[in-house]
Parts: C-alpha cells; sequence; structure tokens
C-alpha cells in the first residue's frame, strides 16, 4: 500500500538562453524561424517563448483568449529547444523591462539574448525604459522583407550604432556585455501576427509531436511537462468492476483528500512497517548506494516523494545534474516539486504522468545527464500484477535511456503475522482508508448502499506472495449505482488493492523477464526491505 500519485535553472551555469518575447497573437512559423536560426547562428542551448498577457502598446481587444494563444505556440513551435511559458501571465508582469529583472535575479548565471523581428525594433523606443532593456541584454534582430530601412533608421540603431557587431560575430553576442546587437538581414519570412490573425494557422511540413503542455519554466521549476494523463473515470471503472465475475476496483481511487490524510496516519501507525523500514535501509546503506551510482546522475522518481525520501540521494550522488518528479496528480506534483526545489542543491523539473505512459524528457532545459537513475521508493512496484511490473520495467527502461540505472525499493516476504498487523492495525485506521471508496461512491456517485455491510478484509496470499485487501459483505447486500444493482451474497468481496512481497531471487526472476538486470542490493538489519540497483547497460 503505497501512494501515487519564478523561473530558475540552478546549475545550469553559462547556458545560453534566447528570449523571444510577445502576445503571439497568433503564433506562426515567423516566430519558429527566427528561433530555429537563433539556435543556430547564436550557438543557444534553448529559445523561450514569453507568451505575455497582452502589449499594452496594442488595442487589447484584438487578442484571443490567452490559453488558445499559448495552446497555438505549443503547436507552431515543434521543436525540443523551443520552450514554450506563460512565466509573464503567472506573474503579472507587463513590461518587458520587468520580465528581465525577474528572469535575470532568478538565473544569475545564464546568459540571455533578447530575440525580436525587424518590425518590433522600429517602435523598440517606445517601449517602457527602453534604454535600460538595451543595457540589461544583448539583442537579437532579426530582418523581415522590406524592414532593413525601417530598422537602421530606428531610435535603437542610431543611438547604439557603435555598439553593433556583424553577424558572423553572432555565435559571441550571448556572452558579450549589454549594451551589445547584431541584425541578421537574410531572414525572408514576410508572415506576421497581425497578417493571418484571421487565417488557420498551418505548421511547416514537419510532423508536430509536441502536443503536450510544455510550461518551461514554471516558477521555481526548470520545466513542468503535462501530458495530461487519464486519471480514470469513477463512474466507468466502479460498474465496470463491480460488473466483473470477481469484483474489484483500481487502488487508485483510495486517494481524494480524506484517503489521502487516512494513508498519511498508516505511515505512521507502530504496525505498519513499510515506511521506517525503507528509510532504515536506504539511510543506513546511502553511501554505499551513492557510490555505485556514480558521478553526474540525473534522478527521474516515479511517484513526486517528500524531500526526506529524495534529498539523501541528490546530495548524495557526486555531482549529480537534476531532479525530475513525475506523479499522476497535477495539483500534488506541483506542490511537491516546488518544495524540492527550495532544498535540492540540483534543478528541479516536473512531468505530470501515468507511471505507464511512455516519457520523452525535453532537451536543453536541464544539464546533460551522465546518465538517467530511475528512482521508485516505496515498494509501489509491489502494488502491480507481475506481468504489469514487466511491462512497467521495459517502458521506464526506454524512457530512461541506454546506461541508465533504476534505484527500487522492494518489500520482503517476512513472517506471515507481521505482514498481516501491518494491514490490519488495532486502531482501525486501514480500515477507514479501505471503507472511504464506499464513502465516495456514495458522495461522489450518488450510489445506494449501506456502508456498515461490508468490512475490511487483509489477508497475506501465500501462493501469490502478496496482501489482498478488500471490503468483505457480512450479509447480503446491493450497491445500486447508475440505474444498476450489484448484489453481494454474505462473504462476497469487493478486491481493492494487491502488495506483491518479494525475496531477492523473486525480484530478480521479475527483473530478468526486463532488459535490466540486478546489480546489487542492500537490507535494513532483519531483511525485511531491499533497496534494489539495477541497471540495462
Amino acid at each position: 500500500m503505497e501512494r501515487r500519485g519564478g523561473l530558475k535553472t540552478s546549475g545550469n551555469k553559462n547556458r545560453r538562453i534566447g528570449l523571444l518575447g510577445g502576445s503571439f497573437n497568433p503564433a506562426h512559423e515567423g516566430h519558429r524561424e527566427i528561433s530555429r536560426l537563433a539556435l543556430e547562428r547564436l550557438g543557444l542551448d534553448a529559445v523561450w517563448w514569453l507568451v505575455s498577457p497582452g502589449n499594452p502598446l496594442k488595442d487589447q481587444r484584438s487578442y484571443a483568449p490567452y490559453s488558445e494563444r499559448l495552446k497555438t505556440a505549443r503547436e507552431v513551435s515543434s521543436h525540443p529547444n523551443i520552450i514554450i511559458s506563460d512565466f509573464e501571465n503567472r506573474h503579472g508582469l507587463q513590461y518587458t523591462v520587468e520580465t528581465l529583472d525577474h528572469i535575470k535575479a532568478l538565473n544569475p548565471d545564464v546568459n540571455f539574448v533578447w530575440l525580436m523581428g525587424a518590425d518590433s525594433l522600429e517602435s523598440f523606443h517606445r517601449w517602457k525604459d527602453w534604454m535600460k532593456i538595451a543595457a540589461a541584454v544583448p539583442i537579437a534582430v532579426f530582418n523581415r522583407p522590406g524592414f532593413e530601412d525601417h530598422v537602421l533608421n530606428s531610435e535603437y540603431a542610431k543611438h547604439f550604432s557603435q555598439f553593433r557587431q556583424s553577424e558572423e560575430s553572432g555565435c559571441g553576442l550571448a556572452n558579450q556585455e549589454p549594451p551589445v546587437w547584431t541584425f541578421f538581414e537574410e531572414t525572408e519570412n514576410p508572415i506576421s501576427s497581425t497578417e493571418i490573425r484571421k487565417r488557420t494557422i498551418r505548421n511547416s511540413n514537419e510532423t508536430v509531436s509536441q502536443t503536450d503542455d510544455l510550461h518551461a519554466p514554471y516558477g521555481p521549476l526548470a520545466y513542468f511537462l503535462d501530458l495530461h494523463p487519464d486519471v480514470g473515470d469513477f463512474s466507468k471503472d466502479a460498474i465496470e468492476g463491480l460488473s466483473a465475475s470477481v469484483k474489484s476496483i483500481s487502488p487508485k481511487y483510495f486517494y481524494d483528500e480524506r484517503g489521502s490524510k487516512l494513508f498519511d496516519q498508516i505511515t505512521k501507525l507502530e504496525e505498519y512497517y513499510p515506511t521506517r523500514t525503507e528509510k532504515k535501509a536506504f539511510l543506513k546503506h546511502a553511501k554505499a548506494i551513492s557510490n555505485s551510482i556514480g558521478a553526474g546522475a540525473a534522478i527521474f522518481e516515479y511517484g513526486s516523494g517528500s524531500s526526506e525520501k529524495v534529498e539523501w540521494l541528490a546530495r548524495g550522488i557526486e555531482n549529480a545534474s537534476a531532479y525530475v518528479a513525475m506523479d499522476i496528480s497535477r495539483e500534488h506534483l506541483l506542490e511537491s516539486a516546488e518544495t524540492l526545489a527550495s532544498v535540492l542543491p540540483v534543478p528541479v523539473a516536473a512531468i505530470c504522468a501515468d507511471f505507464h505512459a511512455p516519457i520523452h524528457f525535453p532537451q536543453g532545459v536541464l544539464p546533460e545527464p551522465g546518465c538517467w537513475l530511475g528512482y521508485f521508493p516505496g515498494s509501489t512496484i509491489g502494488n502491480m500484477l507481475p506481468e504489469t511490473a514487466v511491462e512497467f520495467l521495459k517502458r521506464a527502461s526506454v524512457t530512461l535511456g541506454e546506461g541508465a540505472q533504476f534505484l527500487i525499493g522492494v518489500d520482503l516476504v517476512k513472517d506471515k503475522a507481521v505482514l498481516e498487523a501491518a494491514y490490519n492495525d488495532k486502531k482501525g485506521v486501514t480500515a477507514a482508508f479501505n471503507k472511504n471508496l464506499l464513502l465516495r461512491m456514495q458522495n461522489e456517485l450518488g450510489a445506494q448502499l449501506e456502508i456498515s455491510d461490508f468490512e475490511h478484509h487483509a489477508f497475506y496470499n501465500e501462493s501469490e506472495s502478496r496482501i489482498e485487501m478488500h471490503l468483505r459483505a457480512e450479509r447480503p447486500t446491493a450497491i445500486s449505482l447508475d440505474g444498476r444493482t450489484f448484489s453481494f451474497d454474505a462473504g462476497e468481496t469487493l478486491h481493492t488493492e494487491n502488495s506483491h512481497k518479494f525475496t531477492v531471487d523473486s525480484f530478480e526472476t521479475l527483473v530478468n523477464q526486463t532488459p535490466w538486470r540486478l546489480d546489487k542490493h542492500w537490507t535494513d538489519e532483519r531483511a525485511w526491505y531491499a533497496a534494489c540497483l539495477l541497471s540495462n547497460s
């Protein structure tokens, strides 16, 4: 039983980032062309599109809804190093000078370049504190047909003519002390947002693969990637589970607000050994584990954990490069990851996804890791059926890439009395946690049932090496839901969760069905719990 679930790039010293600001009303191929040229000619690591709430110099009534502009920008960008950010909107910033102040304060070790089209430079002297902007960052200007004369005769160009550098020196622009600027004359894309505002946006011939919501940077996070995981349809899944010959329901529906609080209480119970035993196993062998992992690893945690669960690892790995948290719950993930960003010594990012989804890490945002280290504490792998665990490990190998490692917490087989006591506590907290599923059916789905007709039932199934949790009917009863009635005989159960227990050998047998191999493992003094380090190279 385990829970599943400002703009900062600390650690990215000397990275070179282009900033393309604007309303993107709408985004178009011209923005993308400028960005791609900037990446190539300026030697940038990434370009961030700062989608503003609106340009103070323009009629606010002409803007499409912000969410629509952000969505279109993500669709049009279609490039791993072009990253869409809602930074200005989230921080309530209206003027470029304010945005630069915020970004530079959060990123003292990043070299920024401000990118703009020739048409924007023509009116640049009307921007608030334009001289301060010019003194804050290098500026790269990209031509549009017919605008060259406007650029060279602009107030900015005349005032800073002695600070203009040639196109050929553009690759070093990010490292120059402002004021400094360059003008790329050979760009030929005539398109503008004004001209196409009422037209359908068409992408380039390249396939648009980035359909996910990538918010980068996101507050203190290097990025937040939202894959919009399917969190399930409670009503549909409940009806499907109640209709089966062996009634069951997914344990993911344990975790509403009340269920989450009850689970937190469970982890502190005297009988519930897994949480404290896992902590002992990991911390007792922290140095040996860190040494075995090696230097420069980036950590990807399946399930966003607490700072206590991951801080020892991030601080123990020599020159750890980054930490990326993953969780299916968007709110829990952001709260947890933003907290971790304030305590971990590495850049932190977050991906909202399901354990079983294929994941591709955004490129050019975090420091390049020596290797990826998957981290899956909590013995959550035991909640999966063996065949599901095998598929999960196969997908994880693809996600983490060749030469990766995977640190997994595994609950080991032990005395049956100890196991059953952990899931049948004297205070009845686990029983309340289990029955909360029935309460949710009543409150959220309008189900008709008598909670008192069911009892919590947890036992160790020795043949399957797992604890099973059920809701068992104490008498003949029924659950009515969405016009259907599901009858229970006395003693019949609704299966709510499995928690598989392993020996080291049985876990290795499971691992051997995947690209991984078990390299090392460490246990607590009673051998109740194991920290297992896998590799796929």
